[in-house]
């Protein structure tokens, strides 16, 4: 799912669910499943109610007037891998004959008054947090990608992705943008920036934890009857796990979780979509399929295994985040990154609180 941020303050979010097709079979399971559930004839995965909660906390944290609304399905669709931004290295091997097709069903809203506005600038993020700190964080699964208004430029020295696990710091999400030169001040963006901004995500998924629940309440996802045959076949992309809750309020927030399936490795989903656990409610933001080369780290030098999570992640990371990953002292992974910055191996951005860690050839403000 992606969160479009608007020149008025309004957020548009955009759920997306995508379903690999391997045959003629799995295009007509998945169409008549796609169908009955944009129609309304089956049980939703995705449903404004589950947000509410979330719209009243931010209402009360941040004394702005919330609503969601224009609600609804889109028309679902089957486009092919490239159109769904996925490579040869992340579709399953098939039949000569087969055609491997992505099928997508999409569910957006929009959040109101989600930003402010004071004149030549967009501040956007107050509403993730409230007075116990920041609502959400991501899992090792998950990736939050933030889309910026159309002629407004960032200000932040920040990237607008965050990939998981990671856990939000205060103000870490505050974010400013200004509108650029070409719409009457500011200053522009620079030309791979601008490019983005007009490209959009194309292709992408997002996956945002959203406090202690996200949509991810059904254990694993699958298409349901008459669907079952696809169970050998049909891998469900972008339905993410959240577990750990944020809040003291346990009942009004309980854990769940569900699998999603990360573009490397793909992984069929086994359980049906309508046995979902009760209680479970969220959503999801946008995530890409994590890079994947087969390799054992435990078999890769430090360095080696330093230089293969930044391909995982674009080409950057940030600090604290390869200390989750590797599991290594933070001392361990400081010095290991000052000895690959001095041999060029990486470049070090210290932004805030954080070190951000890039790949030579990846610009640290650039979104790809």
């Amino acid at each position: 799912m992606r969160i479009s941020v608007g020149d008025t303050g309004d957020a548009q979010w955009t759920i997306e669910s995508r379903f690999l097709l391997t045959d003629d079979d799995d295009e007509e399971a998945f169409t008549e499943y796609a169908d009955e559930v944009t129609s309304g004839q089956r049980d939703a995965v995705y449903d404004v109610q589950q947000f509410e909660p979330f719209r009243q906390d931010a209402q009360q944290a941040t004394d702005r007037e919330m609503s969601l609304e224009n609600a609804g399905w889109d028309e679902p669709q089957i486009v092919s891998p490239e159109d769904a931004g996925l490579s040869e290295q992340q579709l399953p091997e098939t039949d000569e004959d087969s055609s491997v097709r992505v099928g997508v069903i999409t569910y957006s809203f929009t959040w109101t008054n989600f930003a402010t506005i004071d004149e030549d600038r967009i501040y956007f993020g107050d509403a993730f947090e409230t007075e116990s700190g920041v609502w959400f964080s991501l899992t090792d699964t998950q990736r939050l990608v933030v889309e910026s208004p159309s002629n407004f430029a960032l200000e932040t020295p920040t990237s607008l992705e965050w990939t998981g696990p990671h856990e939000f710091s205060d103000d870490e999400l505050q974010i400013v943008f200004v509108r650029s030169a070409g719409a009457g001040g500011g200053v522009a963006p620079p030309p791979a920036m601008s490019e983005w901004l007009i490209a959009g995500v194309v292709g992408l998924m997002f996956a945002v934890g959203i406090g202690s629940y996200l949509l991810a309440r059904r254990p694993q996802v699958e298409l349901p009857p008459p669907a079952d045959r696809l169970r050998e076949r049909v891998m469900a992309l972008g339905i993410v796990r959240r577990l750990r809750p944020r809040t003291g309020d346990d009942q009004s927030h309980p854990e769940s979780g569900t699998t999603d399936t990360d573009g490397g490795s793909f992984e069929t989903a086994t359980g049906p979509v309508d046995s979902a656990p009760p209680g479970g409610a969220g959503t999801q933001l946008e995530f890409e399929e994590e890079f994947d080369d087969g390799v054992d780290p435990e078999l890769l030098s430090d360095e080696e295994r330093v230089l293969r999570l930044l391909k995982q992640n674009s080409g950057r990371m940030k600090q604290g985040s390869i200390v989750s990953e590797t599991g290594w002292s933070n001392a361990k992974v400081s010095q290991l990154l000052s000895q690959m910055d001095e041999d060029d191996e990486i470049e070090k951005l210290r932004i805030g609180r954080e070190n951000l860690i890039t790949l030579p050839d990846v610009d640290p403000t650039e979104i790809n």
